[in-house]
């Protein structure tokens, strides 16, 4: 079991926008052979049934680096939506904090704030506990035309082949708080591949595609479905599909539909 959750943890790090780790130990001692870099390449479309315009994009590239006690990484967004385009550029890192807890780290920045966040940061810190359990607490910090404040919290488990996960994402809004919550299982297939269900009830900070959407929308309710496949060794392949189903006014809402691919080399 502990060799399966290093697996998993490494996993993670290798596939960040789509993977979430576990702290028994950290990335720094999975396997050795586990690569110290690696490029990825990702590509989102997404379609609405009504009222948009054409469709948005989405490109991310990243660039990976395992250091001695922390993973850090590098990525370049570019999205083209409602006629605009803009980038974005963030940064991750993944300090080790101790045996059983590391922390993740980000900071971002947009020229324009129409298709990203002018500015984000976050930070979460992961600690394990018996039983394969792990909790995880942390804040985002969102920059449009106001900024947002949206506080995270988390749990999850390894069992056998699975992983569950259950997360919230909290955002005091005057005298109210909007919720977010999201329910993730992945079954591995074997050492490399996985196939991972989400269920979520509002938006995510961390998802690149959606966080433009907190100043629009009212309501959502997702499913997504996604696959991860090693393809040869150190080349992996992300395959991923969503349907949104939004509210954006009281009395109106719209469904999108996302189309994700992904691939990623070690070196």
């Amino acid at each position: 079991m502990k060799s399966f959750r290093l697996l998993c943890l490494s996993l993670f790090f290798l596939g960040s926008n789509y993977i979430s780790g576990n702290a028994q130990d950290s990335l720094l001692t999975v396997k050795k052979d586990t690569p110290l870099n690696s490029i990825g390449i990702k590509y989102d479309i997404t379609f609405f049934d009504k009222g948009v315009g054409k469709p948005w994009q989405l490109v991310s590239t990243e660039y990976t680096r395992k250091l001695k006690k922390a993973s850090v990484i590098g990525r370049l967004n570019y999205a083209n939506r409602f006629g605009m385009s803009a980038l974005q550029v963030e940064a991750d890192a993944y300090p080790k904090l101790g045996k059983n807890a590391y922390a993740y780290l980000n900071v971002g920045y947009s020229p324009s704030d129409k298709l990203f966040p002018r500015f984000r940061s976050g930070m979460s810190l992961y600690y394990s506990l018996p039983a394969a359990f792990e909790v995880e607490a942390g804040a985002r910090y969102l920059k449009f035309d106001e900024p947002i404040y949206i506080y995270t919290a988390s749990v999850g488990k390894y069992y056998k082949k699975f992983w569950f996960n259950a997360s919230t994402f909290l955002t005091p809004q005057n005298s109210n708080i909007s919720s977010s919550y999201f329910f993730r299982t992945r079954y591995y297939l074997n050492d490399q591949d996985f196939i991972m269900l989400l269920l979520g009830t509002g938006l995510s900070p961390d998802n690149s595609v959606d966080n433009t959407l907190f100043n629009t929308y009212l309501k959502s309710r997702k499913v997504e479905l996604t696959l991860r496949k090693a393809i040869q060794k150190n080349y992996i392949l992300l395959l991923s599909t969503s349907i949104s189903h939004q509210q954006i006014l009281s009395d109106a809402y719209i469904n999108q539909y996302n189309v994700s691919i992904g691939f990623q080399r070690g070196f």
